[in-house]
C-alpha cells in the first residue's frame, strides 16, 4: 500500500481505537502527526518509499539485510519501534519549553497514536498480494484474505477506491475522537437519560439543546439551557433566567423526549464562603452577578421570609426555601436573593416590642419617682435628721418599701434588655455557609 493510504488508515485506526477505550479530545494535531509517522514508518525498509527516501542511510542497509516487509512489518518490529519511540519522546517532552506548549495528557496519547498507526500499517499490508511477515523471523507470509485474487495490488485503482473509503471513514471518526465513543452514542440516542449519563462525566459548563413542552401549561418550548445538576433522575437546567427540571416524565417542569448535550471548554468554578452576621448588602457583595448560590443560611429567630418568584411559567423546583430558622438555597441567583423580604409579621413584632419597651420605661420612671417620695417623706427633714427621729419600725418599713421598688426596677431593666436583644436578633442579617457556582 502507498503512504497516503497508510496515513489515512493510521489516523482512522488511532481515532477509533482511542474513542473505543474512552479517550476523547484526540484531534490535537500532534496526535495526528504521530499516527501518520507510525503508519508510514514500517516502510523504512524500502529505499523507494516515502519514509525510505528520507532516511536512505537506514532503508538501504535494512533492505539489503532483511528485505521488504520482514522485520519492520512484524510484531517484534512493532514492539521494538514502540519502545524506541517512547524512549525518544520522553526526554523531549520533559524539556521545559515543550512541556509548556503541550498539556500533560498528550504524552500517553502520542505513544498510543504512534503504536496504533504502526500496527495499522502491518494490518493493511496483509491485504496486499505480498502480505507481511507478521511472525518474523518465521519466513511465512501472513495475508488477508487467503485467496490471492481478492487481495489488493499496491498503486492499483482498487487501492485508490480504498483510499477514498478510508478518507470518508476518517472524516466520520472526527466527532468520535472529539467526544469519545460513549458520548457519541449518547448524542445519537438524544434522550434525557443519556444526557444525564453524559453530564455526570463533565467538569465544564454543559448545555442542553431540547424540544418539549411545559408540563403544567402544555405550551411548546424549544431552546438551549445550561445543565446545573441531576435531581431525582431529572436534569436541572437554567433556561431564560429560570430553573426547571427536565425529563421524559410528565412530573418534570419540562417534558422532553429529544435532547442533545452541548459541550464547552469553560470549567465550572465553585467558591465556598462562610459568613457570620452579614447584612443582605454585604452578602450580595460576595456574589458575582451571574453566579448561583447554594447552601444553608441561618435566619433571625421566628422570622418568616417572603419570596418573590418572577417565573413566567410555573415550576416545581424552588431555588429558595425556608425550613424553620434556616434558609435553604439551591442555585439561587443574585437577583432572587436581593428580592428577599420579611413578611408583615416582622413589622408587627417590631412594633409590639418597641411598644413594650416604651411601657416598661414609663413604669421604671414611675417606680423611681415613688422611691424618691419614700426617701423624702415630705417632712422637711434632712436624711440624717430623718434617720435620727424615725423609729426602728418606721425605718424598717421604709427600707423594705425601697428594697421592693428596687427589685421591681431591676426586673423591669432586665425585661427591657431582653426585649432589646430580641429586637437586635431580628435584624436582617445572615450567617451560614454557601457555595457559589460561577
Amino acid at each position: 500500500m502507498l503512504a497516503p493510504t497508510h496515513s489515512v488508515f493510521g489516523i482512522f485506526s488511532t481515532l477509533i481505537i482511542l474513542a473505543v477505550f474512552g479517550v476523547s479530545v484526540s484531534m490535537h494535531w500532534t496526535i495526528i502527526a504521530f499516527a501518520v509517522f507510525g503508519a508510514i514508518l514500517p516502510d523504512i525498509d524500502h529505499p523507494k518509499s516515502t519514509i525510505g527516501r528520507a532516511f536512505r542511510f537506514i532503508s538501504i542497509p535494512l533492505e539489503r539485510k532483511y528485505g521488504h516487509r520482514t522485520v519492520t512489518h512484524s510484531i517484534i518490529g512493532w514492539f521494538v519501534a514502540s519502545i524506541l519511540f517512547t524512549l525518544c519522546i520522553l526526554p523531549v517532552y520533559f524539556i521545559p519549553q515543550v512541556k509548556e506548549l503541550f498539556p500533560n495528557y498528550l504524552l500517553v496519547r502520542w505513544i498510543a497514536a504512534f503504536s496504533i498507526g504502526y500496527f495499522s500499517h502491518i494490518v493493511l499490508d496483509m491485504l496486499n498480494k505480498r502480505g507481511s511477515q507478521l511472525l518474523w523471523p518465521d519466513t511465512g507470509r501472513d495475508v488477508l484474505p487467503g485467496n490471492e485474487k481478492f487481495r489488493i495490488k499496491s498503486g492499483s485503482k482498487v487501492e485508490l477506491v480504498i483510499f477514498f473509503v478510508l478518507l470518508i471513514l476518517m472524516i466520520f471518526s472526527f466527532p468520535l475522537s472529539k467526544y469519545g465513543l460513549a458520548s457519541s452514542l449518547r448524542w445519537l440516542l438524544a434522550t434525557p437519560a443519556s444526557a444525564i449519563e453524559e453530564y455526570k462525566t463533565m467538569k465544564n459548563h454543559t448545555f442542553l439543546e431540547f424540544e418539549g413542552m411545559y408540563a403544567l401549561t402544555k405550551a411548546e418550548v424549544i431552546g438551549i439551557g445550561e445543565i446545573l445538576d441531576v435531581v431525582s433522575n431529572r436534569l436541572l437546567i437554567m433556561f431564560e433566567g429560570n430553573i426547571y427540571t427536565l425529563s421524559d416524565e410528565y412530573v418534570a417542569d419540562i417534558t422532553s423526549f429529544k435532547v442533545r448535550v452541548k459541550h464547552t471548554d469553560k470549567p465550572i468554578k465553585i467558591v465556598y464562603k462562610t459568613f457570620k452576621n452579614f447584612s443582605l448588602e454585604a452578602l450580595l457583595a460576595q456574589v458575582p452577578d451571574k453566579a448561583l448560590v447554594s447552601g444553608i443560611v441561618n435566619l433571625p429567630k421566628d422570622i418568616i421570609i417572603k419570596f418573590e418568584y418572577l417565573n413566567t411559567v410555573p415550576v416545581t423546583f424552588k431555588t429558595i426555601k425556608q425550613k424553620g430558622d434556616d434558609l435553604i438555597l439551591n442555585f439561587a441567583s443574585k437577583d432572587a436573593i436581593k428580592r428577599l423580604t420579611f413578611d408583615d409579621s416582622y413589622d408587627l413584632l417590631q412594633r409590639k416590642d418597641k411598644a413594650e419597651i416604651n411601657f416598661l420605661f414609663y413604669k421604671s420612671q414611675m417606680i423611681k419617682a415613688e422611691m424618691q417620695d419614700i426617701r423624702m417623706s415630705g417632712d422637711g427633714l434632712t436624711t440624717l435628721g430623718r434617720d435620727l427621729l424615725l423609729s426602728k419600725e418606721e425605718k424598717a418599713l421604709r427600707d423594705m418599701q425601697i428594697k421592693e421598688l428596687e427589685n421591681s426596677l431591676h426586673k423591669i431593666n432586665l425585661d427591657i434588655e431582653e426585649i432589646q436583644q430580641r429586637i437586635d436578633a431580628r435584624k436582617f442579617i445572615f450567617s451560614g455557609e454557601v457555595r457559589i457556582r460561577e
